[in-house]
Parts: structure tokens; sequence; C-alpha cells
């Protein structure tokens, strides 16, 4: 009976020394190792360029359904606003944002010009096959009565009368001719011109093609965006950046938040999702400061750099 009593006993305590040393093996894991993601970043809005024609609070929105994308394993938000938050995203217009205004206000143009040339056009032509319809028959009657030796008084004067009809119908026809020809040369010159600003626009994307940038200098960081051409697009590079600004590198599918390429995908894909499980992942206190002491001293490696070339 003491025997069994001290097996008891024994299996008691090693089953409390096991859970103290559980909770305490936890309270160490809390302590020494923590997650990027266990608390939100936050973010306000900078500066807004009124030639965006958008408002801070329609950005605002834009923002915030983009910050709502990224959460943790938690289902947590990642990205909260805060007015008072040291990260502002900005939308600032260059000459990316102009040409690409112009561009579209071209192709607007184009679009409407050959819209309406095109049943001009139609209409023209429909004229074009009767007028010819119409004067293939009066020759057909003209030598008709011409062959019986002359045709009589009343049916001279309805040819007459058509052939006044088919000279009005000519000069009319040659009208619409040289308004077509017109309405076409300011076509091509639009399409010229549309070519040009394309081209224009192309070789700037090759020197700047970012739509947006997260930027970390000098212990500051801050987005900045550089297009608003659609919600969807606007929303699609807000979140794209605020996955750099949480440590998430590009991948290659096209249907990723972080592809390289702006798209108007709004849904994290499983590469997304991956790479947010790494950066997410739990790391030691010691680590996460050897990372920010690396990071400091890149970052005064730079800056001297630049002073030494500024001299």
């Amino acid at each position: 009976m003491k025997k069994i009593f001290w097996i008891i006993a024994i299996g008691v305590i090693i089953f409390f020394g096991y859970q103290e040393r559980s909770a305490l093996a936890s309270q160490v894991e809390n302590v020494f190792y923590k997650s990027p993601c266990a608390h939100p970043r936050t973010y306000r809005i900078g500066t807004i360029d009124p030639r965006f024609n958008i408002s801070e609070s329609e950005f605002l929105s834009a923002a915030k359904e983009a910050g709502s994308i990224w959460k943790n394993a938690d289902g947590e938000m990642l990205f909260v606003y805060d007015p008072q938050s040291k990260l502002p995203i900005s939308l600032v217009y260059d000459e990316r944002q102009y040409l690409n205004s112009q561009v579209s206000d071209l192709n607007n143009q184009v679009e409407v010009q050959k819209n309406t040339l095109k049943p001009e056009i139609v209409d023209y032509e429909r004229r074009s096959i009767a007028f010819k319809k119409r004067n293939a028959d009066l020759n057909a009657r003209v030598d008709y009565w011409n062959n019986k030796g002359g045709a009589p008084e009343e049916e001279y004067n309805k040819l007459i009368q058509e052939q006044k009809s088919l000279q009005q119908e000519a000069f009319e026809l040659q009208n619409m001719a040289n308004a077509l020809n017109q309405s076409t040369d300011e076509y091509n010159t639009q399409i010229q011109q549309l070519d040009q600003r394309v081209d224009a626009y192309n070789e700037t994307l090759q020197q700047k093609p970012e739509e947006g940038e997260y930027i970390r200098k000098g212990g500051n960081e801050k987005i900045v965006l550089y297009f608003n051409n659609s919600r969807a697009e606007l929303i699609h590079t807000l979140a794209h950046e605020m996955g750099h600004a949480i440590g998430i590198s590009h991948n290659t599918n096209p249907l990723s938040i972080m592809y390289p390429k702006t798209t108007l995908s709004t849904t994290l894909s499983n590469e997304d999702i991956s790479a947010l499980a790494v950066v997410c992942k739990k790391r030691s206190v010691i680590q996460t400061a050897g990372e920010n002491v690396s990071f400091i001293l890149e970052e005064i490696k730079t800056r001297t750099a630049d002073a030494l070339n500024k001299k």
C-alpha cells in the first residue's frame, strides 16, 4: 500500500513540476521571443497634391481598405490608422501622373473622334452607293431614249430633274468627303500626339517605374504614391507598399499583392501568405536587436558615403 502511495505521490510531483516548467518555458518564450506582427503598424495620411482630385477622406478610406488586407495569424489587422503615427502615406504628383493624365485624356479624345467618324463614314459610304446606282439608272434611261431618237417632253423633263438632283447630291457628297478628310486628318494628328505622349510616358517610367515606394532612411520611414488611376489600383498599390513596410519582398505571381508590376488584385495570394508567415515568425529579442543594429550601421555607412561624395 505504501508503495502505491509513493508511486502516486511521485507522479503528482512530476506532473506539477512539468506544468511549472511548461509555464516557465512559455513565460521565457513570451519574454525573449517576439513576433513582429504581434502589434499592428500605425500610419497616418501625409500630403495629398490637389491635382490628384481626391479628398483626404477618400484617400484614408482606400488606405484602411488596403491595410485590412494584411492580418496576422490571429486575424488581427497589421495596419491601423493613427493621426499621430510616424509613418505618413502621401500622394506626390510628378511627371509620371502628369503624362499618364495626358495619355488618358488624349486616348479619350481619340476614342470620341473614332466613334464620331465611324457613323459618318458609314453614312457617306451608304449615300455614295445610292448615288452611283441612281447615276447608273439615269445613264441607262438616257441611252434608252437616245436609241429611240429622243424622249417625249414629259420624260425629258424627268431626266433633267433627275440630273439636277444628282448634281446636288454630288455636291453634298463632296462636302461630306472634304469634312471627313479634315476629320480624318485631325484624328491622325491626335493619334500622333497620343503616340508621342505614350513614348514620353514609357521613357519616364523606365527611369522611375514605381507607382509607389516604401522609403526608410535615417530612422524615418514613409510611403509615397505617384498614381491615382482608379480606386482598385490605388488600394493595390497601397497594400503593396504596406507589404514592403512589414518586410515582404516581391514575388513572381501576377495575382499577388507583392507582384512587382501594378495590377488590380486586392487579395493575398498563396505566395503573399507564405511570405507573411515568414515575416511574422517569432524571433529572439537578441536577433531583432542585431538586425536593428545592422540597419543603423548600414544607414551610417550610406550617409557617410553621401557626405564624402558631396565634397
